[in-house]
């Protein structure tokens, strides 16, 4: 695993480690920040350390902390998964864990500084995310940030007894020199 620091203005995202465990295992099994993944099982200490060998440790996903500069704290975490180098895709992911990160603006931020990390650093052509259609503030924070929706899945997932459709954004490497 790479160490990577990537300094924003008001945040900075470090590479995830092990001794971050304990922090991932909360956040995600926050009912706030569970509801919008796709997998929404149990997350435990062993399944967070699968996901660390099998995925970060390949380089199958890049995942990054997200920490405040102010109070030098994590607050979250963002993630480039499913990384394709033959067909240089990958999917994005994100989520604050901590309630007070929320709403303060933040998200673009983060946002940009994975993706283009992902863009100038991994030269990836395309990055994707799926989003459900419910989820407003990060539909929002994707067409801010330059991604264009694709394509509405419907009814992809069952959630809380009923079905949902997924929305599919997507956004071309700016980086990329044309032929």
């Amino acid at each position: 695993m790479k160490n990577v620091k990537l300094d924003g203005d008001r945040v900075y995202l470090r590479s995830i480690t092990y001794e971050d465990t304990p922090l991932m295992v909360k956040w995600r099994n926050q009912e706030n920040v569970n509801r919008y993944f796709f997998y929404r099982g149990v997350f435990d200490k062993e399944s967070h350390e699968r996901w660390m060998r099998e995925k970060v440790e390949t380089g199958k996903v890049v995942q990054f902390i997200v920490c405040m500069k102010e109070g030098d704290r994590p607050v979250g975490c963002t993630y480039i998964r499913d990384v394709d180098y033959d067909n240089k895709k990958a999917e994005y992911g994100v989520f604050l864990g901590e309630t007070d990160a929320r709403g303060r603006g933040i998200g673009k931020e983060i946002l940009n500084l994975t993706v283009d990390y992902a863009f100038k650093e991994l030269k990836l052509h395309r990055i994707y995310a799926r989003v459900r259609e419910d989820n407003y503030p990060s539909l929002y924070s994707f067409l801010h940030c330059g991604f264009e929706k694709e394509a509405v899945l419907k009814d992809s997932v069952f959630c809380d007894g009923s079905f949902l459709n997924v929305v599919i954004l997507g956004k071309l490497n700016p980086y990329e020199e044309k032929e």
